[in-house]
């Protein structure tokens, strides 16, 4: 019998290509297998006295966009929210306090609002944060629409993932993807 020359290797090839194509299909397929487990939605009836918060947001306001860090820490309803520019690029420290209202520890004669519109040209309904976090509260209020369109669950305890907020009077949209959220007392 007599084998045409380069029939062996041309075997090989396609055997090996058949044989990486049927481990692909299996690899992709037992994917498909894991299930995902919904996350139930139980908000807490009360809000922690002291608490803490982060993750990310993104700004869309007068055709411009932007994306921050953030976090957040809440003590009764004295807060200090930490913005991050992105890469790391500034960071500002603004708290609310018996003090008064300060901006990198020094105080400011404005309030929150009224100082992000000045330094950035949008703002971000702070005070509304426990209430969306905690209650999950979707209502509009002080002009801006909320949606929550995701949730986790975090040592048991449902929390928003991805909070959308819209400003009505104001072209300003934020999306908040949050990352960690921890009751302290």
């Amino acid at each position: 019998m007599i084998i045409p020359k380069g029939w062996a290797l041309h075997y090989n090839v396609s055997y090996m290509k058949y044989t990486a194509i049927l481990f692909t299909i299996l690899f992709l397929q037992g994917c498909t297998i894991l299930e995902s487990k919904p996350v139930q939605i139980n908000p807490l009836l009360m809000i922690p006295n002291e608490w803490q918060a982060q993750g990310r947001a993104g700004v869309v306001f007068d055709g411009k966009s932007e994306n921050a860090g953030f976090e957040v820490d809440f003590k009764g309803k004295n807060y200090r929210l930490t913005l991050t520019a992105a890469l790391g690029f500034g960071q500002f420290i603004v708290q609310s306090n018996e003090r008064g209202f300060l901006v990198n520890n020094k105080l400011v004669n404005a309030n929150l609002q009224q100082w992000m519109m000045s330094e950035f040209g949008w703002h971000f309904p702070v005070q509304k944060l426990p209430d969306i976090l905690f209650k999950h509260d979707q209502k509009t209020t002080n002009n801006w629409a909320i949606n929550i369109t995701r949730y986790q669950t975090i040592n048991g305890i449902s929390y928003p993932k991805i909070v959308r907020l819209n400003h009505l009077n104001q072209a300003i949209k934020i999306k908040l993807v949050l990352g960690e959220i921890n009751q302290l007392k």
